[in-house]
């Protein structure tokens, strides 16, 4: 009884709880995110009206971007050359940039692309090859109201290349113009990224093979530069198509396609959302890619890609077998590229980021991040010690966010300093 009394007695005496009243602090905890890590980042031009979306240095310095677009009054070009700090010409020409017809066609009350090959339609790649000379791939698809593609017509994708460095010739016109049959480029497909490789034991002709992504109808399109003919690999496997139900998110919002003329939609729906970003070995031995709609990365060989399945009726076999999976790289990806030390740079949209993988190790790693890369695009890396990238905020067009477009303006082309120099296989 006594050990009861003293027991409750002590209780008196205890503070009764009635909850802390929580008040803001001037201290922040120990870790805080700035947003940054890595080199240093630099951005060296602006784009006052258009964003950009490829990028291409060349040794002697000049630099060409290209612009999706629509519609010939509001976006004339979509290919220029960067000549000061925020400032772009037309290239070759605005001539060259304006089909005569418009942009697209309309046949039995249906609209395609432009069937155009004389003139560019819709640039979604600029890239140098190992020679110096520049090459587009028009798409053949504009943007239509509300961020759709209409389907493309037989002549309007092509792959053109314009020789800078020949002064006996006229480098306002392609030396050569490679389109496509519709078995190796179906209506729906886009033509998405390109990489060289002018190693002269390729090809009987001599003239090397350029390799191509092709995200709307999801596959890999190997072209013979001597000769002109293409063929298609991997055509639709699980490494090329994008993730059922991918949802991606940028600046912490999850961010569907919800255009005007669609409900939102998961990721596969955009631009085919299959096989984007792409690069080549720094030996030439294999492709890395990944589709938009994923965060996984893979590679395959490039020489069973290399044999034409009309020529060898188990070609598709053998290049389907030799696509190996990396693993994922922490966020969905756009751009790619390659040094000549061997790394992968990845560019990552969902964290204002560029990613690393390293052959040599297998690890996926951080190279720089800065909340400035709103969306870091293509990849170029140039002679003079930089990675450049354009920056072009594209989760906030229209195409994302129900017809509105909330892009701020201006976007910018970035740089930052990497311990390689291009990969030039020839």
């Amino acid at each position: 009884m006594q050990i009861k009394l003293a027991f409750f007695s002590l209780l008196l005496f205890l503070p009764l709880s009635l909850g802390v009243s929580f008040q803001p602090l001037d201290q922040n905890p120990g870790l805080v995110d700035n947003g940054t890590f890595g080199p240093p980042v630099e951005i060296v031009h602006l784009f006052e009206e258009e964003p950009p979306i490829g990028i291409t240095v060349g040794q002697s310095g000049r630099a060409f971007v290209n612009f999706n677009r629509g519609d010939l009054a509001t976006n004339p070009l979509t290919v220029a050359e960067i000549v000061n700090a925020t400032a772009e010409v037309p290239f070759p020409s605005l001539e060259f940039n304006t089909p005569p017809d418009g942009l697209v066609n309309t046949t039995s009350g249906r609209t395609f692309g432009s069937s155009d090959s004389q003139h560019f339609i819709n640039v979604q790649a600029v890239v140098f090859d190992p020679k110096g000379r520049l090459w587009a791939m028009d798409t053949g698809r504009p943007v239509l109201e509300g961020g759709d593609n209409p389907p493309a017509a037989p002549g309007g994708p092509k792959l053109m290349g314009f020789d800078l460095n020949n002064s006996s010739s006229n480098s306002t016109a392609p030396f050569k113009t490679i389109t496509f049959t519709e078995d190796v480029l179906p209506a729906l497909g886009y033509l998405n990224d390109v990489r060289f490789d002018l190693s002269p034991n390729l090809t009987a002709s001599g003239e090397g093979i350029a390799y191509i992504a092709d995200s709307g109808a999801h596959g890999i399109i190997v072209v013979d530069l001597g000769t002109g003919e293409s063929w298609r690999h991997l055509d639709q496997l699980r490494s090329v198509n994008p993730v059922t139900n991918f949802l991606a998110s940028f600046f912490g919002s999850p961010t569907y396609q919800a255009s005007i003329l669609r409900p939102a939609l998961h990721w596969e729906t955009v631009a085919g959302g299959g096989i984007d970003g792409f690069a080549i070995s720094a030996d030439g031995r294999f492709l890395y890619f990944t589709p938009i709609a994923s965060r996984d990365l893979y590679r395959v060989e490039t020489a069973p890609l290399r044999v034409n399945p009309a020529d060898d009726m188990f070609a598709t076999i053998r290049a389907a077998q030799n696509v190996q999976y990396l693993g994922q790289m922490g966020g969905a990806a756009d751009g790619f590229e390659t040094d000549d030390t061997g790394l992968i740079y990845i560019s990552q949209p969902e964290h204002n980021s560029i990613n690393t993988f390293n052959p040599k190790t297998g690890l996926v790693e951080l190279f720089v991040r800065d909340p400035r890369m709103a969306w870091p695009d293509t990849l170029s890396v140039a002679d003079d010690g930089f990675l450049y990238f354009t920056a072009n905020q594209l989760w906030l067009s229209p195409v994302y966010q129900n017809g509105t477009d909330k892009r701020v303006k201006p976007f910018a082309l970035i740089r930052v300093p990497i311990p390689g120099k291009p990969v030039r296989l020839m």
